[in-house]
């Protein structure tokens, strides 16, 4: 009997030893993350409550104020007649942080009377531009005279491995959000840093506590989403889930019917939400890629875009084609960034061929 409780009172100190070794890795694991984590419960609490309707957010500790997690203002006065918001992915994004496009967007709403928005968010596609098009109004009051929405080539990818699995729709079929990830090791799941960052907020000695218990949990609930992946799609393309930037490529490298037809059902759900909202103007503005001009894409989203407006009396939306620019007497390596996947133009030609031609077509 006395052996017995020895075994067991040994048993209980030696579990409580290895939780507070477990709990003391977690001071180190939770600092290695100090510089992807919040460090404050309202940035926090902001981006995940509005992660939940429209998958993602802006990254975090990259701007100022919370809200910049979801627009930011490239100009603004109250005595302005209009409005312009700028919705998109990375491409629109990048605006901000572009001083030669930025300088020249604030010049021309201040020219002009109109305060400019920009709602740019990195990988954001037809349907998260929906849910957020519908925050932004209702929760935020920017209720634009104009909109324009960049449509990039990566939407297709984005539409058919990010979004159509979290897509929510209301009882009667209408779209309603798109849900966030959670523990599925995707590219935009907050899971990891949102627990990090609400551990963080505690004083050391919660860190120790809580760690064990909340990272065991999410090992967990992680690893059995990776085996239903497995059972679902193969030990070999286990990793498709997780959307990175090779497999959005593939849906432009060939033709796939099925994400043609995920991309335009998103864009048509858009177009015929935007059809009530008694906008001045809509402009859907496509770019081809790098891979375009080398002739390694296939696809083009432009086409499907035409497809899509060829639909229906769709005459308030304009495409700005920029795949119809005249690129013969440009050095096309000299236009993009080197190296980057995602084509981005640098900061010069961003403004001179990209944000220029949408301010023209104003």
């Amino acid at each position: 009997m006395k052996k017995k409780i020895f075994l067991i009172i040994l048993s209980f100190l030696l579990f409580i030893f290895l939780y507070l070794i477990f709990g003391l890795w977690g001071l180190v694991e939770i600092n290695r993350y100090n510089d992807f984590i919040f460090k404050n419960k309202e940035d926090l609490n902001f981006h995940k409550n509005y992660s939940n309707k429209m998958h993602h957010l802006r990254d975090v500790n990259k701007w100022v104020g919370k809200n910049e997690y979801l627009y930011s203002k490239i100009y603004f006065n109250k005595k302005s007649a209009k409005t312009i918001l700028l919705q998109g992915d990375s491409w629109i994004e990048d605006i901000s942080k572009n001083k030669i496009s930025n300088n020249f967007l604030k010049i021309f709403g201040k020219k002009n009377n109109y305060n400019i928005f920009n709602a740019g968010i990195t990988s954001f596609a037809p349907s998260t531009i929906h849910s957020q098009y519908k925050i932004l109004k209702s929760e935020f009051s920017i209720k634009p005279d104009i909109l324009i929405i960049y449509i990039d080539q990566t939407d297709i990818g984005d539409e058919y491995c990010r979004y159509q699995h979290n897509k929510i729709y209301t009882k009667n079929g209408k779209f309603s959000h798109v849900n966030r990830e959670k523990f599925t090791r995707a590219t935009y799941d907050y899971s990891k840093l949102y627990l990090f960052s609400e551990l963080s907020l505690n004083n050391n000695l919660l860190k120790i506590v809580k760690f064990p218990y909340l990272k065991s949990n999410y090992f967990f609930k992680r690893n059995l989403n990776l085996l239903n992946q497995i059972l679902v799609k193969g030990f070999k393309n286990r990793n498709e889930s997780k959307c990175g930037f090779q497999e959005i490529m593939k849906k432009l490298i060939s033709y796939n019917k099925d994400a043609e037809k995920v991309f335009k059902k998103s864009l048509e759900e858009l177009i015929e939400f935007l059809s009530n909202e008694n906008l001045e103007k809509i402009v859907l503005v496509s770019f081809p890629h790098i891979n375009h001009h080398k002739n390694i894409y296939k696809v083009n989203v432009s086409d499907y875009i035409d497809e899509v407006l060829q639909r229906g009396d769709l005459n308030f939306v304009e495409h700005l084609n920029m795949n119809k620019l005249n690129f013969s007497n440009i050095d096309i390596e000299k236009i993009y960034r080197k190296g980057d996947l995602g084509s981005h133009l640098n900061d010069e030609f961003h403004q001179k061929l990209f944000i220029k031609n949408i301010v023209s077509n104003l």
